[in-house]
């Protein structure tokens, strides 16, 4: 998929090419997000790309990829607190939830909570709640899920036009819907569904999404 196959305005600011493993990976086109992936790794990659890459394999579920990127972030930046404290967390833990741990993954983040809200340039989009909410989801505790969801969308200047903005309101519909608040979810739904009225039709988490949505609508009556 090309980069200009994103809903507009909903593509990370700085995808060029390779970069896109990403938003790939989020999105659920895996074997692209992998080849991008791989290819940026080949050109060579500096502590940055090596971070934001080691999150794409990880989000790709290339658990080998993410934690071979991961330790060489680490021996790199053994001094550098935003790394060590917010990258490599968030990059081990979201190796976690494809190794279907998501126990695992909140204890991981448990440490990350204080540099929630830090400026790192490779992904600074609240990543670390993102994928602590995941883990929350993974565990159907819908109620602490939203909490970190909600995160996100607390902090627009923090996540400005990154997919893990509307990615959220997506979240929060299946957290709601885990709590048994079928209304709510539904909102939530019809939210990121109007956001991304104009994404290809064939993105697997849209597709999940309409899907989803649908089952809602016939349990959830209309006012």
């Amino acid at each position: 998929m090309e980069e200009q196959a994103f809903a507009q305005g909903l593509s990370f600011p700085w995808i060029i090419a390779e970069y896109a493993a990403l938003p790939e990976a989020e999105v659920g086109n895996i074997i692209s997000a992998r080849k991008r992936a791989m290819d940026a790794v080949s050109k060579g990659l500096n502590r940055q790309g090596q971070i934001v890459m080691a999150l794409a394999f990880a989000r790709a579920g290339d658990t080998e990829q993410a934690e071979k990127l991961a330790d060489k972030v680490s021996q790199s930046a053994a001094l550098d607190t935003v790394v060590l404290n917010y990258c490599l967390p968030t990059i081990r833990a979201a190796t976690k939830l494809n190794q279907h741990d998501p126990a695992a993954a909140v204890e991981i983040l448990r440490g990350t909570v204080k540099y929630d809200l830090s400026n790192e340039p490779g992904f600074n989009s609240l990543y670390p709640a993102y994928i602590r909410g995941m883990a929350y989801l993974q565990l159907r505790q819908g109620r602490v899920a939203a909490a970190e969801f909600q995160k996100l969308l607390d902090h627009p200047g923090i996540v400005g036009v990154d997919l893990t903005g509307p990615l959220a309101r997506l979240q929060l519909g299946r957290a709601y819907e885990i709590m048994g608040d079928h209304a709510t979810a539904r909102r939530w739904y019809e939210e990121f569904l109007t956001i991304w009225k104009d994404a290809d039709s064939d993105l697997p988490v849209y597709r999940e999404a309409k899907a989803e949505y649908a089952r809602l609508e016939k349990e959830t009556p209309t006012n």
